[in-house]
């Protein structure tokens, strides 16, 4: 029978994505979902601060994830030609969206929230300066149980520091690599507002997202797979990545280092053995644990119905949830170990059915206990 793998100690995530109800629900808690970066917000700036683009963004989402109840939605949307703070900015636009489930009483059981991406980088600043952003008695409302960061971005990304450097009128030399990305949607340009991608430029967004914390366990999801352009997006980016988020984000890293892997004792594509080039426990952000990888999956494939994608657990970190501040009790993933053929000596760790279902759906099946 295949072996329970403990990832990390919270009561609330146990049951994790429960079906059939009427409400998001995640074991008993609501949810939020928080999108991420739209590049062709850049080019033409939604009229909606983009909220038919974020209902759009989650469509083939597992429905465990959507609210469906009263023709409320519980995605969170802003627009990405904006910066994250400041005047009109998207942290004042997604704040009033808070503001109106907790008027609700939408988290009074504790929330989870989800994120893609930037959504990562909006959450952590929301979080960490919710008293500020809603006065200590609303702020209270806003009970968390857990963030589960598909893609986070909140490290930033070397992608961001090419295109906001094209657009300041740095790097006149890449003209090929930029006309590859505008392909891609990706529009750089000299004098082009990049908006939210100057937050997301390594430098910046470890600006926002220093330690300090509250205490919410931040689980994290990391892929290393190719989008069609990721043939000219991988060169720019700093170690593995998927094309556009580096690892050293997604796994929740405090360092931007080049790494090859989330665990030390497991490869990107479930190879059980020594990863010298990943992060340590000591070396991740306070909160963040990242709990499942794929060599396969791209960025987009992260909130997507798309399937084929064999996914890794992540145990070398164990020991890291047990002693943290939030532990309450084990959630398990179902996962086996077998020898590959053309790797027979060697043992691989895989997520038990993980390749025949969407990222979220795996969330769904593997975590429900």
């Amino acid at each position: 029978m295949n072996k329970l793998v403990r990832l990390i100690q919270l009561s609330a995530v146990m049951g994790l994505f429960l079906l059939g109800v009427a409400h998001a629900n995640v074991g008993g808690k609501n949810v939020i979902l928080i999108h991420g970066f739209n590049p062709f917000h850049i080019i033409s700036p939604p009229s909606d601060n983009g909220k038919a683009d974020a209902l759009n963004y989650w469509k083939k989402v597992n429905p465990a994830f959507l609210r469906q109840d009263g023709g409320q939605t519980n995605i969170i949307h802003w627009p990405s030609h904006k910066r994250l703070t400041g005047s009109g900015g998207i942290i004042s636009i997604v704040q009033p969206q808070i503001q109106a489930l907790l008027n609700e009483n939408y988290c009074a059981n504790q929330c989870i929230i989800v994120t893609h991406s930037t959504g990562d980088l909006v959450t952590r600043y929301l979080l960490k300066n919710k008293n500020s952003l809603f006065g200590s008695t609303q702020a209270a409302k806003l009970k968390v149980a857990a963030v589960i960061d598909l893609a986070g971005a909140g490290g930033g990304t070397e992608l961001a520091n090419f295109g906001v450097g094209i657009a300041n009128g740095v790097n006149y030399g890449s003209s090929i690599i930029s006309g590859l990305l505008e392909y891609a949607g990706f529009y750089f340009s000299f004098g082009l507002n990049v908006g939210v991608m100057n937050d997301l430029q390594t430098s910046v967004a470890r600006n926002h997202a220093t330690n300090g914390f509250p205490s919410i366990p931040h689980l994290r999801v990391a892929g290393t797979g190719s989008e069609i352009y990721g043939f000219a997006t991988h060169a720019i980016i700093h170690g593995a990545d998927d094309s556009v988020v580096p690892l050293h984000s997604a796994c929740g890293a405090a360092y931007a280092n080049g790494y090859d892997s989330c665990s030390r004792d497991t490869r990107v594509d479930g190879k059980v053995t020594s990863v010298s080039n990943a992060p340590s426990s000591s070396q991740l952000y306070d909160f963040h644990y990242p709990i499942v990888m794929s060599e396969t999956l791209a960025h987009n494939e992260m909130q997507s119905n798309t399937t084929g994608n064999t996914m890794t657990s992540i145990r070398s970190l164990e020991s890291a949830y047990k002693n943290s501040a939030v532990y309450k009790q084990a959630v398990d993933i179902d996962d086996y170990e077998k020898r590959e053929w053309w790797d027979w000596w060697s043992k691989y760790r895989y997520i038990s059915g993980s390749s025949s279902k969407s990222v979220s759906t795996m969330l769904v099946d593997a975590v429900i206990r």
